[in-house]
């Protein structure tokens, strides 16, 4: 019954008969741009030698865009056919206040001449000349011929009624011919009931093949599709790595400080100099962490002319662990690697540091073990703090450890956090110092993380 609703609901829809009025518009619409576009180009071409044949072409082929931008407007309010909109033009005649030049006007045609959008539109005037008189003859036949049949069936119930008068008894072989019409009219009702949605129907199947080639004649071609598609994806990284970004570097600056006041205010009374010391400090990070942001959003603006420090890597671990320490920090520090490739070694003092800020954060005044070795081929790194109270009202660590897991997972490492057997947290990390980790084991506390990778 759905289905039966469904082929009869076609004859009302609201949207077939836009599609109707669509079709019903393209024979004359096709024939205007037709006729137009004919004779700009006849007149162009016969008028070249004398110049301003050049002119009529340029500006015919001009044209072209405005009227694909009316084609796009029906085809998305008739026919729903969601084209996009292409990209603008991207060349101009001349720049605004500054004068016209013929190498200009030479460049401007060149580009005009080369924009594969309006040969594209140029395409869809061909075809609207070829499937307009299609077009209209069904949405003609869509209109009339549901009503010829619905007053044909209401005349023959009229005349089997007695309302509709008959040719009369003085001819009776017309007489005969009314009768058997009206029979098998009469009879037929479920034929003819039938027959009133099939041409909506073939008018809607019509219209349909309209949308993809409109989404190709009138839309963007495919380079633009790419390069929208490539933008997007490029403002999605760029969103990523200034989210994650500021999530370390200033997000850590503002955890070192929460600790320093903390232990600030806890020993004011007995010990004024650390306090006043660690005033200093924060008033320092602050300062350290509004320049990394104006940094940040100078960035986002396109303004950032000034030239950037290098980011901080394994030499700069000590210092990291030093400003830890001065934060109210207990931490014991095992740093036996000086020096790594560049991507190893910034994503070890990241790695790192996202992992000192956790432990901060969540198990203050627990003590923290940081490790990081040469292990063969590949740099093992290993924070590890021990059981302490968690912050109330803080979340779980699960965006700092997503963007640990990743940075390893992006030089072709493996990273490991969870708890340890006495509740504390462990974070380890093995990254390759080549392409890839080996498979071999090798005594340390990464033996496990090489059998994952190499498995």
């Amino acid at each position: 019954m759905r289905a039966l609703g469904h082929y009869f609901a076609n004859t009302w829809s609201a949207r077939t008969w836009r599609e109707v009025s669509y079709l019903l518009i393209g024979l004359p619409l096709g024939i205007l741009w037709f006729t137009y576009a004919v004779t700009m180009y006849a007149v162009g071409l016969a008028l070249v030698i004398v110049w301003i044949g050049v002119v009529v072409l340029a500006f015919m082929q001009w044209t072209l865009r405005p009227l694909g931008a009316l084609e796009r407007r029906l085809a998305n309010g008739a026919l729903d056919a969601e084209v996009e909109e292409p990209g603008p033009r991207g060349y101009r005649l001349h720049e605004p206040g500054e004068p016209m030049t013929l190498a200009g006007a030479g460049r401007w045609g060149h580009a005009l001449l080369h924009d594969t959008n309006g040969w594209r539109i140029l395409a869809w005037i061909m075809m609207r000349i070829v499937l307009g008189p299609l077009g209209f003859a069904l949405a003609l036949a869509a209109i009339v011929v549901p009503v010829s049949l619905i007053a044909a069936w209401l005349i023959a119930v009229g005349y089997a009624a007695g309302v509709v008068p008959g040719p009369g008894a003085d001819d009776p072989t017309a007489a005969a011919i009314v009768d058997t019409v009206v029979f098998w009219t009469l009879v037929g009702t479920p034929v003819v009931a039938f027959a009133v949605p099939m041409f909506s129907w073939i008018s809607h199947h019509f219209s349909c093949l309209h949308q993809p080639l409109a989404r190709w004649a009138l839309g963007p071609c495919a380079q633009e599709k790419v390069a929208r598609v490539t933008a997007r994806a490029e403002l999605a990284e760029t969103q990523v790595r200034i989210d994650q970004e500021l999530h370390d570097s200033i997000g850590h600056m503002i955890t070192m400080n929460i600790v320093q006041a903390g232990a600030g205010a806890h020993v004011f009374d007995s010990d004024p100099e650390f306090a006043r010391q660690a005033l200093r400090n924060i008033e320092e990070r602050g300062r350290a962490a509004m320049g990394e942001l104006d940094r940040i959003i100078a960035a986002l603006r396109g303004d950032d002319s000034e030239p950037r420090a290098p980011l901080p890597g394994v030499a700069q671990l000590p210092e990291l662990v030093a400003a830890a320490r001065a934060a109210g920090l207990s931490i014991e520090a095992h740093l036996g690697v000086a020096d790594a490739p560049k991507p190893v070694s910034r994503t070890v003092y990241a790695v790192t540091r996202e992992a000192i800020t956790n432990a901060a954060k969540h198990a203050p005044g627990a003590a923290i073990c940081v490790r990081v070795d040469l292990v063969a081929d590949a740099v093992g790194l290993r924070v590890v703090n021990g059981p302490g109270t968690s912050v109330p009202g803080r979340g779980g660590m699960g965006r700092g450890l997503a963007g640990i897991r990743d940075r390893a997972a992006l030089l072709g490492g493996v990273s490991r956090t969870g708890r340890t057997h006495d509740g504390g947290f462990e974070v380890l990390a093995l990254l390759p110092l080549e392409v890839s980790l080996g498979a071999d084991e090798y005594a340390s506390p990464w033996d496990t993380m090489r059998e994952k990778v190499g498995a």
